[in-house]
């Protein structure tokens, strides 16, 4: 039976049981249930005419206790890298293309405010896992609400809803490698006011030679409910990163010692000799204010202001970046359900951002004093609006577009050569997404959305770390063509997602290295990204505390990509035909979570990630690899001081591979061995 069959069938089985399955039964909370943000819906999955998944408190705290990275990468389409602790990338449908570290070409918000800079990064590993309550992930262009971009957005939850009670709770975990965690979050909730504060430590020697890590987190979270109409938030966080990059691996060095860290050549000194590190230290602070006006208008506006201050000793060159990032956003929402339910949001997002970057020599943890400086002014700014409306019961429309314009700087002020200020203003971008979604029967959803995608080049590609200026790069657009199906069945016990795509991007952005390990990047032609994403998750128990298991849930995630380059040269050599660079042809997840004994739980998680090019050439590709994943826990009945202890097993068959990949290394060094298996124990108390 061919793949296409097995889908046809898949879908046609779940279709019959939704028929057959409309009577209410219990309360179980499924992922149909789950109200979300994104695109202003505020209304259940379900709902929604857009590929978005949640990631809720429960799964992160079955993953892992100080990383998103195990449960974001329970999401189909979505793989989040880690090459070493601290180290993290984000993909969404294949955008890692582009990031050599860190978090690019995705979109992301805590809540109201912009995380995103306005050179178009991400620290994503400044957050601790204890200040994010669920996130949403956006999949796809998504630039009609959140601006320009073809790798989605995410947004993150901090805010619950108020309510009366105090808690302090005290965390503390350590684990193989090194591996110690603590945090102390306090939390105050009235009917009027929220207060969270939140201290974290992580640290870790790593599993490989300079790979240590240390995290210090202060975070502030504050809402004030000052009337029915009026709600403010605050928030401030601080955060002192540091990690060592142990570098990349030939095969032949990664089979012989996956432990060891980059060696010396004769061209190149080791990254131990180097001092190869990442120093980041990092204060943010925003403030929004939610204003309803009257019974069918509000306002919502945030302010964001960040400063960085950020070094670098790479092998061959010491980078150091002052990034000072200033946000606006803001949006008028208006709702009406008579005669015919409408929404309508429009609003502009503002971001301003000056680096002063210095690049140079590294002599062994120390610039060698030939320094450049260039110092970077990026502007980002759109309008948006959306329409969402209602036209007959069963079905709702959702129209919406942006008009975005990018402006960058650039002035050399120290170093040669100096050629003045070069000034590049990105054509203005019109970007629009239309969506339609039908629901024939009650649990049944029927969905389809075109959107337009547009990416200028961002801060570290114009202006990469070892010093150069590549003003020629363009902007990659294209258009995205999605269609998709969610429905709940079997008894409500069941909720599935899925989503069939084609994404064809023009002029993208390709990561290169030279001869001295410098990376560059360049546009090299079109890209044509297709795949298929199904999630579901099925209750299989859902008991009283009396029955010795009384909670058993399964939940799926599958990808399946066809990514190839279209159009695409380099020098003489057409790679057209090729497969599309760091992206995995099909990605399974299996996850079984339950509750027993009254006060046990258990999780076990499966990943199976297959072989994906590790160059544009596809000469090299890694190897599958199956990753198992388990915590046992035990939560204590008392009401006044709940008790809670778990350990947490990884890699529990011991694979050898890796997390993350340098793709299009030069010296085909492509491999970051990942830990080989691990434990971490931990314990949570929490007094009330």
């Amino acid at each position: 039976m061919t793949t296409t069959k097995r889908i046809f069938f898949f879908f046609s089985f779940i279709l019959s049981s939704s028929l057959f399955s409309q009577e209410r039964t219990d309360s179980s909370k499924l992922l149909k249930n789950v109200i979300v943000k994104g695109y202003e819906s505020n209304t259940s999955l379900l709902k929604v005419p857009a590929s978005i998944s949640v990631v809720g408190k429960s799964d992160l705290n079955f993953s892992s206790s100080y990383s998103l990275l195990p449960a974001v990468n329970s999401v189909s389409g979505v793989k989040m890298e880690e090459r070493s602790p601290g180290s993290y990338r984000l993909s969404i449908r294949g955008s890692l293309l582009r990031s050599p570290f860190g978090v690019r070409n995705v979109k992301v918000y805590y809540d109201d405010f912009i995380l995103t800079d306005a050179g178009g990064n991400t620290y994503l590993n400044l957050l601790d896992i204890n200040s994010v309550d669920h996130l949403e992930i956006i999949k796809g262009p998504a630039g009609s609400m959140y601006g320009a971009g073809t790798g989605g957005a995410i947004l993150l939850n901090g805010f619950g809803t108020l309510k009366d009670s105090n808690d302090l709770k005290l965390r503390i975990a350590g684990g193989s490698f090194g591996t110690l965690n603590e945090s102390v979050q306090y939390l105050h909730q009235s009917t009027k006011v929220q207060i969270s504060v939140g201290q974290g430590h992580l640290q870790s020697t790593g599993y490989r030679i300079q790979s240590n890590m240390r995290k210090e987190n202060l975070q502030l979270n504050m809402r004030i409910k000052s009337s029915e109409s009026l709600v403010s938030d605050f928030i401030f966080l601080y955060a002192d990163l540091f990690y060592q990059t142990p570098g990349g691996l030939t095969l032949a060095q990664f089979n012989a010692n996956p432990r060891q860290s980059r060696p010396a050549t004769t061209t190149l000194p080791s990254v131990v000799d180097q001092k190869t590190a990442i120093y980041n230290k990092t204060a943010f602070i925003g403030f929004s204010n939610s204003y309803k006006i009257d019974q069918h208008w509000k306002t919502v506006t945030s302010i964001t202001n960040g400063l960085t201050a950020f070094k670098n000793p790479f092998i061959t060159n010491y980078e150091k970046r002052r990034e000072f990032n200033l946000g606006l956003r803001s949006k008028l929402v208006y709702e009406n359900k008579l005669p015919i339910s409408v929404q309508w949001i429009t609003g502009f997002e503002i971001q301003k951002g000056d680096y002063t970057i210095d690049s140079s020599g590294n002599n062994k943890g120390v610039t060698d004093g030939n320094t450049v400086t260039d110092n970077v002014v990026a502007r980002q700014q759109f309008a948006f609006t959306q329409l969402n409306f209602y036209p007959f019961s069963f079905m709702q429309i959702q129209s919406g577009l942006s008009l975005n314009r990018f402006l960058y700087s650039i002035e050399r002020t120290v170093g040669l050569p100096a050629a003045g200020k070069k000034k590049l203003d990105f054509n203005r971008q019109i970007l629009p997404r239309l969506a339609l979604l039908i629901n024939p029967f009650k649990n049944i959803s029927l969905y389809g959305q075109l959107s337009k995608g547009y990416s200028s080049p961002t801060i570290a590609e114009i202006r990469p770390s070892a010093g150069g200026v590549y003003t020629g790069l363009q902007s990659e657009y294209g258009w995205n063509k999605e269609i998709g199906i969610k429905l709940g069945a079997i008894r409500n016990k069941f909720y599935l997602s899925a989503a069939m795509f084609q994404f064809d991007l023009k002029d993208a952005i390709v990561r290169r290295v030279n001869n001295t390990g410098a990376e560059y990047f360049m546009n090299q032609g079109d890209v044509q990204q297709k795949g298929i994403e199904i999630e579901f998750q099925y209750t299989l128990v859902n008991l009283s505390k009396q029955h010795f298991i009384h909670s058993l849930k399964w939940s799926q995630a599958f990808t399946l990509n066809d990514f190839k380059f279209i159009n695409y040269k380099n020098n003489v050599t057409s790679y057209a035909g090729k497969k599309l660079t760091g992206v995995a042809d099909k990605v399974l997840v299996t996850n079984l979570s339950a509750e027993f004994a009254k006060s046990f739980y258990w999780n076990l998680q499966f990943n199976y990630v297959g072989k994906m090019p590790l160059n544009d050439a596809n000469t090299f590709f890694s190897n599958i690899y199956r990753l198992w994943q388990s915590k046992l826990g035990w939560k204590s009945s008392s009401k006044k001081h709940p008790l809670e202890c778990f350990i947490i097993l990884d890699n529990i068959g011991n694979e050898k591979y890796s997390l993350g990949y340098d793709i299009n290394a030069f010296g085909n060094r492509f491999f970051n061995p990942s830990p080989t298996r691990n434990f971490q124990a931990g314990v949570i108390v929490d007094l009330k």
